[in-house]
């Protein structure tokens, strides 16, 4: 089995995945796609890289599979409770007064994030007030996700330390249930969520949304897509509205960080200005 993956290789993983399914990787950090691309190899059982373009080439890899797997899951309930904790005391309250209000919860990939939502959502009494999209390139993480998922016990116990940090309501134990050694979430907490397949970088500017949150993804990115998605997404946002980034990233090398301020350092929430 491969251990490593050299830039060459790399590229002609992209390429081959490129011209079979019109799936862009190019813009990706190379580093992160060697990680990646070291687990689909092994994933797929396949020893050299160039039997694994030749499948590809000959569509004999299914590709939501492919594009199931080539997701990076790196996130868990209630990350960083500090920003949840911003997120119930200020934010969502907030927006709850805003008539039509509407999040865009963009690049979710394993359910965490927007069932931490709900959560925050459901004890704030909040549920039915704000309409919420979840984008999700892949229609099979999407199925997991709205069956509730089917997480490692390890992650809800990690999942239930951020709750109590986040001062909860109630028993964490009481959002999800044990089957076959596995957590599965309370999917009534999805009840009027809409959930699409839409790609970020190609979706058409609205100016619909009063929150965008898209936490962790951006480091996976090279300058051009980096670039590219951060416009994207301050397109999409109402004037005043908050784009919300992970606490290791920012708009500092984007030129729309000109249009947005920075309302809360520690968590990245920015606001968008008056044009």
């Amino acid at each position: 089995m491969i251990d490593s993956l050299g830039i060459v290789d790399t590229k002609k993983m992209i390429a081959a995945i490129q011209e079979s399914y019109g799936l862009d990787l190019s813009d990706y950090n190379l580093t992160t796609l060697r990680h990646r691309f070291l687990y689909i190899l092994s994933y797929f059982n396949i020893v050299l890289v160039d039997e694994f373009v030749n499948q590809v080439k000959r569509n004999n890899i299914d590709y939501e599979e492919l594009l199931e797997q080539l997701m990076i899951e790196n996130t868990e309930l209630f990350r960083d409770p500090s920003f949840w904790r911003e997120m119930k005391e200020k934010y969502l309250p907030e927006l709850s007064h805003s008539t039509g209000a509407k999040i865009w919860l963009a690049g979710e990939s394993s359910g965490e994030e927007i069932f931490s939502l709900m959560v925050v959502l459901s004890e704030l009494g909040l549920s039915n007030s704000i309409k919420i999209l979840v984008s999700c390139p892949s229609k099979n993480r999407i199925a997991k996700i709205k069956a509730g998922g089917l997480y490692d016990l390890k992650k809800m116990e990690i999942g239930e330390a951020n709750y109590t940090r986040l001062s909860g309501k109630f028993e964490f134990s009481s959002y999800y249930k044990i089957v076959d050694n596995k957590a599965v979430l309370d999917t009534s907490l999805l009840t009027g969520v809409e959930f699409d397949t839409l790609n970020i970088s190609q979706v058409e500017s609205n100016k619909s949304y009063r929150m965008i949150i898209f936490r962790n993804m951006m480091i996976q990115y090279n300058l051009p897509l980096y670039e590219k998605v951060t416009r994207k997404l301050m397109s999409n946002l109402t004037v005043g509205g908050h784009l919300i980034l992970g606490n290791m990233e920012s708009l500092e090398y984007s030129e729309v960080g000109k249009k947005m301020q920075l309302v809360n350092q520690d968590e990245r929430i920015y606001r968008k200005r008056v044009d």
